[in-house]
């Protein structure tokens, strides 16, 4: 038996991916498992405060969401449950995916550091600007930017590294880094595609498995902050983000010329 993970990197059509494989397989199960705010809690460098609020709202989700109260529970009863070309998907980062007798056909989507960078930022600006008087007052990653610069933002995210520079690694790649990325994607992946060339990525998946997936564009935030970035502002994320920089181009090279 096989099922489709779909690993969602934030901000890099996590959504998009999601709903291009509900339509594609509309008598297969989905899963939803996102656990990755809770399982980087601890390699990042949060408050007190906002170490208890992710561990709150993580109990929470898994409750009303699962009925169970931990992530071993949970994929105890996904395992389950699971049938052939079943799908999972969720902000899973590579290495939290725990299947059992079943054969896991990884997929994912990433994009540009600095495009993801910056979608992240307007996007929890926008998130803020939502949120009540008392939620405002949380000094984490929406606070900051829905209250800095995009500039402020960044220098934000950097007291959290190595998480926020390395995000798409994070979840693609695992906790190490890796000196031969494109090794580890080949051997780990069924699928993998960027944002930027989505037909490239719907023609792969469609020779491996004969089945149409049909562009999406799904959670795009419409009221953005900034639209375009200055140069010296590419250089300080391309400083931060070396790291999702090197792998992005590796899978971009990797795919233009497979």
């Amino acid at each position: 038996m096989s099922v489709y993970v779909l690993i969602r990197v934030p901000k890099c059509g996590s959504s998009s991916l999601r709903e291009m494989f509900s339509k594609a397989l509309p008598n297969s199960n989905s899963f939803y498992i996102s656990n990755a705010n809770h399982e980087l809690l601890n390699e990042s460098n949060p408050s007190v405060s906002e170490g208890l609020r992710v561990k709150k709202n993580h109990l929470k989700s898994l409750w009303k969401r699962h009925r169970v109260l931990s992530s071993k529970s949970l994929w105890k009863k996904t395992n389950q449950n699971l049938k052939d070309d079943d799908i999972i998907h969720g902000h899973l980062t590579i290495d939290s995916i725990k299947l059992k007798n079943t054969e896991g056909k990884i997929i994912s989507l990433i994009r540009n550091p600095i495009d993801r960078l910056l979608s992240d930022y307007n996007y929890s600006r926008n998130s803020y600007l939502k949120k009540n008087y008392l939620s405002k007052k949380i000094r984490n990653k929406l606070y900051f930017a829905g209250n800095y610069s995009f500039e402020g933002y960044i220098s934000y995210l950097q007291e959290q590294k190595p998480i926020y520079g390395r995000i798409i690694s994070r979840f693609i790649i695992g906790k190490g880094k890796i000196n031969n990325p494109i090794e580890f994607i080949e051997q780990n992946y069924f699928s993998i595609g960027l944002l930027e060339k989505m037909d490239l990525f719907i023609d792969d998946f469609y020779k491996k498995t004969g089945i149409i997936l049909l562009k999406r564009n799904e959670n795009i935030t419409l009221n953005r902050e900034i639209k375009e970035i200055s140069q010296s502002q590419k250089n300080l994320i391309s400083r931060f983000c070396d790291e999702d920089i090197f792998l992005y181009n590796q899978i971009k090279n990797y795919l233009e010329f497979k």
